[in-house]
C-alpha cells in the first residue's frame, strides 16, 4: 500500500475522530437491479463513527462534485463470495464487520478517519480495490480511503480538506490508477509519458489554452520519484490543476481537461462543474509560510471480476 506524505510548514490543531462500527452515508442505497440505474450512484460507507461539521461536509461536497460529473450509470456487481471483508484491500482495516452483499450499482467508497502519525506525518492511503472486467473497462466497483485524523483536522482548518478529498477521490474512480490497463497512457520515453485520451487532450488544447502542449496527448508527471510518477497531470506545465502531484496555496481549478479524461476512461460525462482553468506553463510558487502537499502514487487495483463476475487478482498489463 502506498502512503501520502504531507509536508507542511505551518502547524494547525488536530481534531480527534472516534472509530467504531460502519456507518453507510449514501445518496441511494445498491438495491438488486441487474441493470444499471440511470444515474451514477456514488455511496460512501464509514468505517467507524463518521466526522461531523465542516469535515463531514467537505467530504460529501467532494462526492456531490463526482456525482454531477457522471452522467450515467454504470452496469451493477455483484461481490463474489471470496471477497468479503475490506482488510483484503488494505491490512490496516481490521475490526470492522465484513462487506454488504448488495449489489453495487456503481461505486462504493469505504473511508476511515483514524490515528496514524499526527500532523506532517503520513496522510493515509486511497485508491480502487476492486474493478469490474476488462470488458466494463476496469471501472472501478468498490475502493478504500484512509486518512489521519490528525492532518484531515488540519487541512480543514486550513479550508483545503474537499480539495484534497477530492484529489483521492478521483484516483478512486481510476484517474491515474487504471490508465495503464486502459491503454490510455504512454511510457515509452519514461521522462515524458503522456496521456492518450482524445477528450482530455482536446480540453487541454481548446478549452484551456494548451496549445502546442496537447496537440495530440498530454503531458503526464514524469519526475520526482517514484510516487507522482505516471499518476498525475504534469506539474511544471498545468501547476495548480486539481490533479497535479503538488498542492500549494490559491485556487486548485477542477479542469474540465481532468473531467474529460474521466470520458477517456468510459464514464459519460458532464463538463458543467468545471472551473476555469488555463495552462500557464510554468511552475507553482508558494508563500514562505503555507501548507504544502506532496501526492505520491495513489493505491492501485488489487482485485478484478472476470467476464462471469468471478474474483481473480488484479492483473497489471
Amino acid at each position: 500500500m502506498n502512503s501520502l506524505r504531507l509536508r507542511l510548514v505551518r502547524s494547525v490543531a488536530a481534531l480527534a475522530v472516534a472509530t467504531l462500527g460502519v456507518i453507510s452515508c449514501a445518496s441511494s442505497t445498491g438495491g438488486g437491479n441487474t441493470t444499471p440505474s440511470e444515474d451514477f450512484v456514488l455511496e460512501l460507507r464509514w468505517l467507524g463513527t463518521a466526522p461531523t461539521g465542516a469535515t463531514l461536509a467537505s467530504f460529501d461536497a467532494a462526492a456531490a462534485t463526482l456525482r454531477a460529473t457522471i452522467t450515467a450509470g454504470l452496469n451493477p456487481v455483484s461481490l463474489p463470495g471470496t471477497f468479503t471483508n475490506v482488510t483484503q484491500c488494505d491490512a490496516s482495516l481490521t475490526g470492522f464487520p465484513d462487506v454488504s452483499r448488495e449489489p453495487i450499482q456503481g461505486l462504493v467508497i469505504y473511508l476511515r478517519v483514524t490515528p496514524i502519525d499526527g500532523v506532517n506525518g503520513t496522510l493515509g492511503s486511497a485508491g480502487p480495490c476492486l474493478v469490474r472486467s476488462e470488458e466494463q473497462k476496469n471501472l472501478p466497483a468498490l475502493g478504500v480511503m484512509r486518512l489521519d485524523e490528525a492532518d484531515v483536522a488540519s487541512l480543514q482548518t486550513a479550508g483545503r480538506l474537499q480539495t484534497v478529498v477530492l484529489h483521492e477521490m478521483l484516483h478512486v474512480m481510476g484517474f491515474g490508477t487504471i490508465w495503464t490497463d486502459n491503454a490510455v497512457i504512454d511510457t515509452t520515453d519514461l521522462n515524458n509519458a503522456r496521456f492518450l485520451g482524445t477528450r482530455a487532450r482536446a480540453a487541454c488544447a481548446d478549452v484551456h489554452g494548451g496549445g502546442a502542449n496537447c496537440t495530440a496527448t498530454v503531458p503526464v508527471h514524469s519526475a520526482d520519484g517514484v510516487g507522482s510518477k505516471y499518476s498525475h497531470w504534469r506539474e511544471s506545465l498545468f501547476t495548480n490543476e486539481l490533479m497535479t502531484p503538488f498542492l500549494g496555496g490559491g485556487p486548485t481549478p477542477y479542469s474540465a481537461m481532468t473531467i474529460q479524461s474521466l470520458a477517456d476512461l468510459g464514464y459519460t460525462v458532464s463538463a458543467t462543474p468545471a472551473q476555469p482553468f488555463t495552462v500557464s506553463g510554468t511552475f507553482l510558487r508558494m508563500a514562505p509560510d503555507e501548507v504544502v502537499l506532496t501526492y505520491p502514487a495513489p493505491m492501485r487495483p488489487r482485485f478484478e471480476l472476470d467476464s462471469r463476475g468471478e474474483l481473480m487478482p488484479y492483473r497489471h498489463r
